[in-house]
């Protein structure tokens, strides 16, 4: 019954809530080790071959913008991602299997 009431309530929830943010302090690096050597690369096309690699789905906001220069060796593809999120103050989430991409929200 509890089980039941509980799937209920995540139904319930905006999808937002749901939202798993990734890049966060503690987080453990797992994905796959890679070299990457880009410079001025669309963080659009930087992002999707990081997501293939990775064989994640992603989603990048439209207002994702810029370029960037990157030369790492034997990294974890998702400590790229994060790092280069975190350089370009972007805010990367999980919801239900899908990798979201924004602009980190502006604090006052």
């Amino acid at each position: 019954m509890r089980a039941v009431a509980l799937t209920l309530a995540l139904l319930l929830l905006p999808a937002s809530a749901l939202a798993e943010r990734w890049c966060g302090p503690g987080m453990r690096y797992r994905g796959k080790l890679i070299d990457v050597d880009v410079k001025e690369a669309e963080l659009h096309n930087v992002f999707r071959l990081l997501a293939d690699v990775g064989k994640a789905n992603i989603v990048i906001a439209d207002d994702v913008k810029g370029a960037v220069t990157i030369r790492v060796k034997r990294v974890p593809w998702d400590q790229v991602m994060c790092t280069i999120a975190r350089l370009k103050k972007l805010e990367l989430s999980n919801d239900r299997g899908i990798l979201y991409v924004t602009p980190e929200p502006v604090r006052q």
